[in-house]
């Protein structure tokens, strides 16, 4: 059996089970966020959507990351703080910017790389059962079958001119020009991630060997590559 729960943070900063915040009166509007805790992470999910380009620098600002090497990033905290970092030459809002400057809950938010995402488009019905019964109004709900615009971009670069997006729709990855608008969502750290590193491992590095999160996608219905490679 999956090991997961879709609870609420509260405007208090208190964690609330969703019959618990319901009774207690309160609503999306009483809360910071979503919390989605999973046995590979446990993030706050924002409410709130944008629409942005990530942002064409013609240069890779972090890594280049093929999917493979994507899927074993964990968090997309320093990425993000490198791409805005980056981008203090490009006029304007984009993706990272976005995220990065959010400021609801004085949180630290941030643009999730490509295995976040991965985890939360896996768990989208679940998510949007929890924000429905909360009182989220559609637009708060993560895109379906049935939405019009289903992609959210990644901090994870594909190279020097795209980046990694999900498709929330089908769960597919894809990686389009930096220069193309998608949607936005903005996470942020609900707790320290529990370390998934077997053996000996780089202290700096974001990387996991365990299996179990790409069973995990396989079984939720993602069918695209997924063959790790990691450097111990």
């Amino acid at each position: 059996m999956e090991k997961y729960s879709i609870s609420v943070l509260g405007a208090d900063k208190k964690q609330y089970e969703i019959a618990d915040f319901r009774a207690r009166g309160m609503n999306y509007t009483n809360a910071i966020g979503i919390i989605v805790t999973t046995e590979f992470m446990s993030r706050i999910l924002a409410f709130d959507t944008w629409q942005e380009q990530w942002g064409n620098t013609d240069r890779i600002l972090t890594e280049e990351q093929n999917e493979s090497v994507a899927m074993q990033t964990f968090s997309g905290l320093d990425l993000t703080k490198r791409i805005v970092e980056a981008q203090t030459d490009i006029d304007g809002m984009t993706a990272a910017k976005r995220c990065w400057n959010y400021q609801k809950g004085g949180l630290q938010w941030y643009l999730p790389c490509l295995m976040e995402l991965g985890v939360l488009c896996a768990y989208r019905d679940e998510i949007n059962k929890a924000m429905k019964e909360i009182g989220c109004p559609d637009e708060c709900l993560l895109p379906t079958e049935d939405s019009d615009e289903t992609w959210y971009w990644s901090s994870s670069e594909y190279s020097q001119y795209s980046s990694w997006g999900v498709g929330f729709s089908d769960g597919g990855f894809i990686y389009f020009s930096k220069c193309s608008s998608n949607m936005v969502r903005a996470v942020a750290a609900f707790q320290p991630s529990p370390s998934l590193l077997t053996g000996e491992a780089k202290s700096n590095d974001c990387l996991h060997s365990d299996e179990a999160l790409i069973n995990m996608l396989r079984e939720r219905g993602y069918k695209g590559e997924l063959t790790k490679t990691l450097t111990i």
